[in-house]
């Protein structure tokens, strides 16, 4: 199976390149990505050893681009800028790429016969802030950020133009990458504890869920080897277990890195998403989450550890080079 894969260097990319190609699902995979954050370094290895590796802006669609969604069986566009403070940034450059690339993308598809599986990674931070109520695939989206308002117009333009479509809607991710991240919230606050040594918590009782970025991995093999079931449809992928508060997890991020944390009231959080989501319709497929918050912030202290002195000590170095 030829797979086709925008944003291949980035934090869930670099991850599922290698997942594919060593789980045996992809024959070949073409991987694109500008390298716009200079993430060469981490993930040069991975992307020569399991993919044919293209160095292009996407929305450019350069001839390379075209003959990979020609030869494409999966198309799994992971390219964007992702997070409402990168959007907000660069608001021209996230709206060409987060949502107007798509309607070129399907132009491209009608010529070549509509062939493609096209699985596409939504965020669930379009639930926006619901009160008491559970989240489920039927629940009106709120998206409160530009980056949920173009990552949820592209679901709907895909879900009603392109009938090959398979739509997953993220919770958080954590864990380790070849691409890291720190500015993720699990990631974020295992660095602010390791490290800091103390945590200030705003908002502590707003609530989030999280899922492994392994498990974005096995969500989407999952979703190439049973399509004909879930094509069609939007698929909420979170690790229900892992559902809790902000200060719920700040608790559990203390007790594994041995901080300490605090409750400021005068202080507030600009990320005002509160929502609880359950992913049990992906479930009710035979889909399970396997990794946890306990072996994420695990996974990721391990990796904090392995960093030289001087940089574990310089967080503005540090941040700037695993941020988006």
């Amino acid at each position: 199976m030829k797979i086709l894969i925008t944003g291949a260097a980035g934090y869930i990319g670099s991850s599922l390149v290698e997942y594919l190609k060593t789980s045996g699902i992809a024959s070949e995979i073409y991987a694109f990505d500008n390298l716009l954050y200079n993430q060469g370094q981490h993930v040069y290895k991975v992307l020569k050893d399991h993919s044919l590796f293209y160095r292009q802006d996407v929305l450019e669609f350069k001839q390379e681009l075209v003959d990979c969604i020609g030869k494409a069986d999966v198309i799994i566009p992971l390219a964007a800028i992702v997070g409402a403070p990168a959007c907000d940034k660069i608001p021209e450059y996230s709206k060409a790429i987060n949502q107007d690339w798509y309607y070129k993308l399907l132009k491209y598809l009608e010529n070549y016969g509509n062939r493609a599986l096209l699985l596409y990674p939504n965020t669930n931070s379009g639930y926006g802030s619901t009160g008491d109520e559970i989240c489920t695939e039927e629940t009106p989206s709120n998206p409160l950020s530009m980056y949920a308002i173009t990552k949820q117009n592209t679901e709907d333009y895909l879900l009603s133009d392109y009938e090959k479509s398979i739509c997953f809607r993220l919770a958080t991710v954590f864990g380790w990458s070849y691409r890291p991240r720190l500015d993720l919230l699990v990631n974020n606050l295992t660095y602010e504890g390791l490290f800091g040594g103390h945590i200030e918590v705003f908002d502590g009782h707003f609530r989030r869920n999280y899922i492994h970025v392994k498990d974005i991995c096995r969500a989407f093999a999952f979703a190439i080897q049973n399509y004909s079931k879930m094509i069609g449809n939007i698929y909420n992928l979170g690790n229900d277990s892992a559902n809790t508060t902000k200060e719920g997890l700040v608790e559990l991020v203390c007790n594994k890195v041995g901080s300490t944390y605090c409750n400021v009231e005068t202080k507030t959080d600009p990320d005002k998403r509160d929502y609880i989501v359950s992913s049990e319709k992906l479930y009710g497929l035979g889909f399970s989450p396997a990794v946890n918050l306990d072996e994420g912030i695990k996974e990721v202290a391990g990796f904090l550890n392995t960093l030289s002195t001087d940089v574990k000590l310089r967080k503005h170095q540090t941040m700037s080079m695993f941020n988006y």
